[in-house]
């Protein structure tokens, strides 16, 4: 590697490391002062960065939640498409789905609580960012696979996909606003699993 091409991947990594601590600080904002309330330059006064550096990167706060949310959906996407290729029956991929979901839930509160706490302001932009619409379209593509293979009954894919997203999001939102614990996980992964797999077996 030559001496320019180590200065731009040094200026790769610089701007990088600029994105991920505006990211950083949205959420921190976010979470302290709400969507509505926060303002770029609170955003910029957590971080060490020029106030100038914000528009390097994103056009507005709800850019930097878009980005996080983005980066959330493709970290818990790959996981919840590796396990659910593994399923071998209706339980399975159900299972699949919820257990790592509560767990990233767990681990990325606070990005729950900020969705959850903030609901008006979120109806106010589209939540449903690029690559959680990617990740959406890939549940609903395997469950087209899994139907066809005969490992999944065969029910309506947007239906089932709406199903599982509504419970999933709608029980982790609970349990993290009092903070989840593994029996929390566990008894919750149980409830949403049998719920989901006796309601579609019963259509």
């Amino acid at each position: 590697m030559n001496t320019k091409d180590k200065k731009l991947s040094k200026r790769e990594k610089n701007k990088e490391n600029n994105r991920s601590i505006i990211i950083k600080a949205g959420i921190h904002t976010f979470l302290k002062k709400g969507i509505s309330q926060a303002t770029v330059r609170d955003i910029i006064r957590n971080t060490d960065l020029a106030s100038g550096t914000f528009y390097n990167y994103f056009k507005s706060k709800e850019e930097v939640l878009i980005a996080a949310l983005d980066e959330s959906a493709i970290e818990i996407g790959q996981e919840l498409r590796s396990r659910r290729k593994n399923a071998k029956n209706l339980e399975e991929f159900i299972y699949s789905q919820i257990n790592p979901f509560f767990e990233f839930a767990r681990d990325h509160s606070e990005l729950f609580m900020i969705m959850s706490s903030n609901l008006n302001d979120v109806k106010a932009f589209s939540v449903e960012t690029p690559m959680m619409t990617l990740e959406l379209e890939s549940l609903k593509e395997d469950i087209i696979i899994g139907i066809n293979e005969g490992i999944l009954p065969d029910v309506d894919p947007d239906y089932f996909c709406s199903v599982i997203q509504s419970v999933s999001e709608g029980i982790a939102f609970t349990f993290v606003k009092g903070g989840m614990s593994d029996e929390d996980i566990s008894a919750a992964v149980k409830f949403c699993t049998n719920f989901i797999v006796n309601g579609i077996k019963a259509v």
